[in-house]
């Protein structure tokens, strides 16, 4: 099953804050639900679990994560991940598209879109409850990266 989920968002702190932040995992993934890092592999590739809830049924991944481009000239990062279900149940592979944009009028404008493929058990509910899942945690995580740079500004 694949889906295509493309996100927009906003926040108030200047183009630097946020970059640094996004293109340094200890710093973002712990704002993304269910994601952690366990080890950096090497430049840019990073070993990490993966876990979410599908309507009854809950899947985590052992995932590698990747930072495929990082670009702040054009305020461009790729990102790409893998991951098989722990139990062995299928796997799940996404590439995301970040571009990173100042605002005239202050703060920055960051759009996401992603590719994602899931085969296994969890491409048996579809589509529309994926994206319904993603939306989720796109909003949460929207919150936790939200409260994050306003919590490092204020330090």
């Amino acid at each position: 099953m694949r889906t295509t989920i493309d996100k927009s968002f906003e926040v108030p702190q200047d183009i630097d804050m946020v970059w640094e932040h996004l293109i340094d995992p200890e710093k973002i993934m712990d704002c993304v639900p269910g994601v952690s890092i366990e080890e950096k592999v090497g430049d840019n590739h990073y070993k990490g679990k993966v876990g979410m809830k599908f309507g009854p049924m809950g899947v985590k991944y052992d995932a590698d994560i990747f930072y495929d481009e990082m670009n702040q000239e054009t305020g461009k990062i790729v990102l790409s991940g893998n991951g098989i279900d722990t139990k062995g149940n299928g796997n799940a592979e996404m590439k995301m598209t970040i571009d990173v944009n100042e605002i005239e009028t202050g703060g920055v404008k960051l759009d996401a879109l992603m590719d994602v493929v899931i085969n296994g058990k969890i491409a048996q509910y579809g589509g529309r409850l994926v994206n319904t899942v993603a939306n989720q945690l796109f909003k949460q995580f929207v919150s936790n990266f939200t409260k994050k740079l306003a919590d490092t500004e204020s330090l």
